[in-house]
């Protein structure tokens, strides 16, 4: 028979046990969670140069004088400004450097993003054409993904929702009848 004493003794080291097992599993949950958090308000940074891209490219064709485009040329970089190791991952091909511009704190300044100013390690990278936003250091997606653009960012976090067969046919139909 296992004595009084020795009974509460392996009780203890069982409680011990359990509550570090909760201990790690909750730490580990967190972790994961202010990983998610950051990539998902790195994400909304990204929207966010999208659309002050949008508005200055709106107020450039308006009038370019008094609204340049933003930004330094990706074939035309001042000194200071090292992006080799992001450039040699292919990701803006060279013969399109000269469609995209790298704003800088100054240039995010200027578009009124200034929380974005050292917020986030690398540099936004904008194509007032297509109104890409590319940003130099990447994040991985919860799927593993390791993502650079916003068109990466559009692609990987949509939600599908299954399409009701029936109700396509039923659209199809209609959309005939009208063109006829």
């Amino acid at each position: 028979m296992i004595s009084v004493g020795r009974r509460k003794s392996i009780l203890l080291i069982l409680a011990i046990i359990v509550i570090v097992i909760l201990v790690f599993v909750g730490v580990r949950y967190a972790i994961n969670f202010f990983k998610q958090e950051d990539i998902k308000e790195l994400q909304y940074d990204i929207l966010l140069v999208k659309t002050k891209t949008e508005t200055f490219k709106a107020n450039n064709v308006v009038n370019p004088d008094e609204n340049p485009l933003l930004g330094y040329k990706l074939n035309e970089l001042p000194e200071g400004i090292n992006i080799d190791g992001f450039k040699a991952k292919n990701i803006i091909k060279e013969e399109e450097y000269e469609k995209y511009y790298l704003l800088d704190a100054e240039c995010l300044e200027k578009m009124d993003l200034k929380e974005l100013v050292n917020k986030h390690p690398g540099y936004f990278i904008v194509n007032y054409e297509t109104f890409e936003v590319v940003y130099t250091e990447g994040y991985t997606n919860k799927e593993g993904v390791l993502c650079y653009k916003i068109s990466d960012l559009e692609k990987y976090n949509k939600i599908e929702e299954p399409v009701n067969e029936q109700l396509t046919e039923e659209t199809t139909e209609e959309q005939t009848e009208q063109a006829e």
